[in-house]
């Protein structure tokens, strides 16, 4: 039982001093990069390297599975111990932790130089590698920075050998025979310790791993970055961009579709562009979809729906008057009749519906390790002097939410960490009713003018209706749709009731929809076609035929209100006559005018067009080449712009 001890002291003793070191150059890099925090705002410290320390245990604990599995489980059970595999197990544990403060040591001047933490990128410099070391070596000002991690390296592993060698001499020394008692004791601890590792490297308790997401906490991109470990940031780098859903698509050259799509926008839009030849960045003036005056800022508030299919509302044929709130507000409105969601997933309803990119397949172009950089509705918002702010119902770092939004401009967040935990009713979080109220509420206080998102839940399973509720008998699965309404309804209401609802606009949008009933051909329209409801007392009764996506929100949306400001993705004005709307679902890239729809699988190389006037009818790939080179060029060039980091200036 000893020698148990002895072993664990010294593991422990590793895992701890590894944490040290790495949170001494977590301190040397702030104070080396102090100029890269705002001082304009009041941003606590502290929460980096709270945060940090957990990223770097989780690192430790990658690496420490192996030596606490190895040595403590394994040595002290069968009651030998083997100078040889000591000093491999050991050697090997050391060489990594080692490598990963000289990581994170080195991070300090890569984050000077890239306002990056490192990641999987650097791994492009590797048929270069020779010309990269003289690069860093022959530059005086790496020299002290060289010196300072090579010391910390030298010192931990020098403590760790002194360490590991008398521990050796003690265990050798150590002749008492363990008694079946003891043994089963040390079998149980071990299992303990190695089970806690384990938890480490998952890092938290909840449905999702510990990602980026969880460092930031404030609005300040460098104090957040602080807190990411250099190792952990560089593995899940690694890992995402070797994700299947992540690989390019060979769609055509991305440079050519640029340029093409280039053309084609500007002969389809007022707007200017300026900057990059090979960007999307554009200038869009005020013009005559303006409904607001110069001077005048509304309130803004958008509500992403939970999976809320045009095909559930009596607009659209549903007979079980189910969105009776959705369909009068529909009469009074701006809405919009033939609008699609650009994919199948919420994060994809988000990144579109803000930032006015289209989405590929079933990737997620939020949760990226690296986080990347856009410019649109928040940003924007921001810029105009609004105060910005997204609610949501679950986890914060759900989809990468928290660190995409807060790094693209919203301000304040709100998630089931700000709830109290009774008023989560399943893993999801809160109900569409609780986060009405609180947004509400917060509202009230709310510095004007202000752009909040509300992101609904209760229409996703499990569905979760309070027992008050009257469901008229109807199956859960559409009692549920009737309930979620109902809430819409209650937060509509609310503003009238804090006398904020004549000075915002709303904005009603699906994140997208759901399969209901048989789908008429590899995809099934329900699932993409979501409703669109711009109201506002100000606007009155319009109902628009132009095809559109989310992407198209933010241009719509800033023409109407007046706001000249610049664009950077794919969105067009509604307002003005449109054709023709692309999207996609996790498989099929889809594009469609009013007669025609056309799919292509990437993967597979499927391609298929049907005539969808009436019954959809497969036709001849011939009918729709237009739209087959409409749908590769947006693709490729969205791909493009998002590979070059050109989504903002």
């Amino acid at each position: 039982m000893n020698s148990f001890f002895k072993t664990f002291r010294f593991l422990l003793s590793t895992h701890v001093v590894a944490l040290a070191v790495l949170s001494v150059v977590r301190l040397v890099e702030y104070i080396c990069l102090n100029d890269f925090v705002d001082e304009s705002v009041a941003n606590p410290v502290w929460p980096a390297f709270i945060r940090g320390l957990w990223f770097d245990n989780v690192a430790v604990c990658y690496v420490m599975i192996l030596p606490y599995s190895l040595l403590l489980f394994i040595s002290c059970i069968i009651p030998f111990v083997n100078k040889i595999i000591w000093r491999i197990v050991m050697a090997l544990t050391v060489a990594v932790l080692s490598f990963e403060i000289a990581l994170q040591a080195a991070n300090i001047q890569y984050f000077k130089y890239f306002s990056n933490v490192i990641n999987a990128s650097i791994l492009e410099w590797k048929e270069e590698a020779g010309t990269t070391v003289v690069m860093i070596l022959g530059e005086p000002s790496y020299w002290l920075l060289i010196v300072f991690g090579l010391t910390l390296m030298g010192f931990f592993i020098a403590f760790v050998w002194k360490r590991l060698e008398k521990t050796l001499s003690e265990l050798l020394s150590d002749k008492m025979a363990l008694s079946p008692s003891g043994r089963l004791k040390i079998l149980l601890v071990s299992v303990v310790v190695i089970g806690l590792c384990a938890f480490g490297i998952r890092g938290r308790m909840g449905y999702n791993p510990i990602k980026v997401s969880a460092a930031y906490y404030c609005d300040d991109f460098f104090l957040n970055c602080l807190g990411v470990n250099a190792a952990f940031n560089f593995l899940n780098t690694y890992i995402d961009s070797n994700r299947r859903e992540n690989r390019a698509l060979d769609l055509m050259d991305g440079e050519t579709a640029l340029r093409e799509y280039r053309r084609l926008m500007q002969t389809d839009s007022t707007a200017t562009f300026v900057g990059d030849s090979l960007s999307l960045q554009r200038r869009c003036l005020r013009n005559s979809s303006a409904a607001f005056a110069v001077d005048e800022k509304p309130n803004v508030v958008m509500i992403l729906m939970e999976s809320m299919s045009a095909k559930l509302m009596s607009r659209f044929g549903e007979t079980n008057n189910l969105t009776p709130f959705l369909d009068s507000l529909w009469n009074e409105s701006v809405s919009f009749e033939h609008f699609y969601s650009v994919g199948n997933h919420t994060n994809q309803g988000i990144y579109s519906s803000l930032y006015g990119f289209p989405t590929v397949l079933s990737r997620n172009a939020m949760k990226g390790t690296e986080i990347p950089s856009y410019y649109g509705l928040p940003n924007v918002f921001a810029d105009n002097g609004y105060h910005t702010a997204f609610y949501m119902s679950h986890e914060s770092q759900y989809d990468n939410m928290n660190a995409f939004l807060r790094t693209n401009g919203v301000k304040r967040i709100r998630s089931q960490e700000d709830y109290p935990a009774d008023s989560v009713v399943n893993s999801f979080g809160v109900s569409d009713g609780f986060l009405v109220n609180y947004a509400l509420e917060e509202f009230k206080t709310m510095p004007q003018p202000f752009f909040s998102v509300l992101l609904t839940i209760s229409n996703h399973p499990p569905y979760v209706i309070p027992e008050w509720f009257d469901t008229d008998g109807l199956d859960t699965e559409f009692a549920i749709v009737k309930y979620a309404d109902y809430c819409l309804k209650q937060l509509f209401n609310g503003m009238k009731k804090n006398g904020l609802y004549d000075n915002t606009i709303f904005v009603f949008v699906a994140d997208h929809g759901k399969v209901i009933g048989r789908p008429e051909c590899e995809i099934a329209e329900s699932f993409n076609h979501v409703p669109l409801i711009i109201h506002s007392p100000r606007l009155g009764k319009k109902e628009v035929k132009t095809l559109g996506c989310q992407a198209d929100i933010p241009s719509t949306l800033l023409s109407l209100m007046g706001i000249e400001h610049d664009e950077f993705g794919f969105g067009k004005n509604l307002f003005m006559r449109h054709s023709t709307v692309v999207y996609s679902t996790d498989h099929m890239l889809c594009a469609r005018d009013s007669a025609y729809l056309h799919i292509v699988d990437p993967r597979s190389d499927l391609v298929k067009s049907y005539d969808i006037r009436g019954k959809y009818t497969e036709v001849a790939n011939d009918s729709c080449l237009y739209l087959d080179s409409l749908l590769r060029r947006r693709f490729a060039a969205c791909e493009y712009l998002v590979s070059h980091k050109k989504t903002k200036q």
